[in-house]
């Protein structure tokens, strides 16, 4: 586990003037109650030294003019209360007054030393604070995803570095817009214009100054290696301790790192817009190389049998011109289901499905969806399981051709002659129907055979189709706000596909 110290944070806010003073007043006043109580017990001598403690104090912590301060302050209070003539400001022995000028010479010395060492802590914690200020910046530059958390982390260490208002605005192209801002920072009409002219001549502005006297924040411009455009301002006019000594060094830093955190977003958006293109090309061949294959199958059949019925019209008796016509109406149909699925995909990824729920029951789905599935399911028998008397909420027609595809995928990859099983039921809020087969199973895992052109087989040993069915199938489903499931039957004989609906509060027309 990591700790970050802030060293802001520990030192708190800075105390006003007149609450230094006051509280100098304060110490002194104790240090001289103190001299007077052990005066008057101990009649001890060189109780000067007793005023020299509020002068420490106030030097280490308040600084150099209210230790000043108290070093006159006690030795004021030292003549009055403790030397003779008491309560007067008046001195009578020369050895009084070497010891006042003692006492003040002495209590301004360490006046100084503990100045200086607080100013040499001061700078230490703010060097410290920098320097987490800026070590803060580049792990939120590392984690910016896009451009607005670029500047919001920049605006923030611009805050916290300069403890100053501070602004980040982002060249879109058509406009140089605040993209971030930090300690209340309000930007006037002039102080964007010192920002566009800042950005557009690549030189720093000054508040108050040439070219735009009226701007009241200073501005950086910044121009990554990909011409990525930004503008940094901080107001620094009216600050306590005046402009801070070393602005352009920190500035010089962060504008390197915001240059560097803007070209790294353009080239993660150059290399996802990358990723697409090669997604929609590997797409596009994967389109290609099912269509290629499973339309010029149906296309060959019926352009052989019209040519057959055309050449040889005189020499085919009835039973084979039926067998060819019969031949010719499968693959045409084949070939429409084919073009269906691709339509139906084309849709699904242009986000164009229109979904017009209403109450239907199970069994007529099943129904439906079995004659749209004849052709692959021919030679399979079918047997019903389970009854479901509630009725689902779903767009009968995408319900219905989601259903078919689950059907079909069962019929081509189920043995010859094998039985396939529906199963219907309902619990917790759902109708479900499920499509049993003794095929061979999913491959696993079986996830991504949920995707586009996935196909179950791989080769030549393939079942035809395009390998959009169960994509067809789920996607139609969510639309509707279901879902497909898949797994392979706990005995190994087979697939099991389920689809889910949610139930109606209402019962068919």
């Amino acid at each position: 586990m990591s700790m970050e110290i802030d060293a802001g944070s520990e030192r708190g806010a800075p105390l006003s003037v007149f609450a230094r003073y006051g509280l100098t007043l304060m110490l002194l006043a104790a240090a001289t109650l103190g001299a007077v109580i052990f005066d008057q017990l101990t009649r001890a001598t060189n109780l000067s030294l007793v005023f020299v403690l509020p002068v420490v104090i106030a030097a280490a912590t308040f600084g150099w003019g209210p230790s000043l301060a108290a070093a006159v302050g006690g030795t004021l209070a030292f003549n009055f209360f403790l030397l003779a003539p008491r309560y007067t400001l008046r001195v009578n022995s020369p050895e009084n007054v070497w010891a006042l000028l003692l006492l003040l010479a002495t209590a301004a010395l360490v006046s100084a030393v503990a100045a200086q060492s607080r100013r040499r802590a001061d700078a230490a914690w703010q060097a410290a604070d920098q320097a987490m200020a800026l070590q803060a910046l580049a792990k939120s530059l590392m984690a910016a995803s896009d451009r607005d958390a670029i500047a919001s982390a920049s605006a923030d260490a611009l805050g916290r570095l300069f403890g100053a208002p501070a602004v980040v605005l982002l060249d879109s192209g058509d406009d140089l817009a605040v993209a971030a801002t930090a300690c209340g920072a309000r930007l006037t009409a002039a102080d964007h214009e010192a920002a566009r002219w800042a950005l557009a001549s690549r030189l720093a502005t000054h508040g108050g100054a040439y070219p735009i006297e009226e701007a009241r924040f200073d501005f950086w411009p910044i121009v990554s290696a990909q011409r990525q455009g930004a503008a940094i301002g901080v107001r620094l006019e009216g600050l306590p301790d005046g402009r801070p000594a070393g602005a352009e060094r920190f500035i010089d830093i962060v504008r390197g790192y915001v240059a560097v955190a803007l070209d790294r977003e353009h080239f993660a958006g150059q290399a996802l817009d990358t990723r697409l293109e090669i997604e929609s090309q590997r797409l596009k061949a994967d389109l290609l190389a099912a269509v290629s294959h499973d339309l010029k199958t149906p296309l060959s059949t019926i352009l052989f049998t019209l040519q057959s019925l055309q050449k040889f019209a005189g020499e085919h008796d009835d039973e084979a011109r039926a067998q060819l016509l019969g031949l010719a109406e499968k693959e045409t149909a084949r070939l429409g289901g084919l073009v269906a699925n691709l339509l139906d995909m084309g849709r699904l990824d242009a986000g164009a499905v229109v979904v017009r729920a209403r109450a239907v029951r199970p069994a007529d789905l099943v129904t439906a969806a079995l004659d749209a599935a004849a052709s692959a399911l021919a030679g399979h028998p079918v047997l019903h399981e389970g009854r479901a008397a509630e009725a689902v909420l779903a767009d009968a027609q995408l319900a219905q051709t989601a259903l078919g595809n689950i059907l079909e995928n069962a019929g081509k990859y189920a043995p010859a002659g094998s039985a396939i099983r529906v199963r219907l039921g309902a619990g917790d809020g759902v109708g479900w129907i499920e499509v049993e087969d003794d095929g061979p199973g999913f491959p696993e895992p079986i996830e991504p055979l949920f995707e586009k052109f996935a196909r179950g087989v791989e080769g030549d040993g393939r079942a035809p189709g395009t390998g959009l069915g169960l994509a067809i199938a789920r996607g139609f489903a969510q639309a509707q706000g279901g879902r497909v499931e898949a797994c392979n039957r706990s005995d190994g004989r087979g697939a099991c596909v389920r689809l889910t609906l949610p139930l109606s509060a209402d019962q068919p027309a």
